[in-house]
């Protein structure tokens, strides 16, 4: 259980890497469309590159993102002491 006091503190840290994780995901999913018509240019792996980056790109760095928020997120709870026990 966590101490009272040190309520505060966890919820900023988990608030601010919250935003850290969240932020950047947003800016590509708007910016990234923006450049999908000038990218179509080139291809990779037989896809235009705007397209690719649009459909493929975006789902593989929701799940960095994803992944990297959960890690963070547990360094926090074990920082914090409100780990769950296994």
């Amino acid at each position: 259980m966590m101490e009272r006091k040190e309520r505060k503190p966890y919820w900023r840290h988990t608030k601010w890497q919250m935003l850290a994780s969240v932020v950047p995901f947003l800016v590509l999913i708007i910016v990234l469309p923006l450049y999908a018509e000038s990218l179509n240019t080139e291809r990779f792996l037989g896809f235009p590159l705007g397209y690719f980056l649009s459909a493929h790109g975006i789902a593989i760095i929701a799940i960095f993102t994803v992944a990297s928020f959960v890690n963070r997120q547990d360094a926090i709870d074990h920082w914090h002491g409100a780990h769950e026990d296994n």
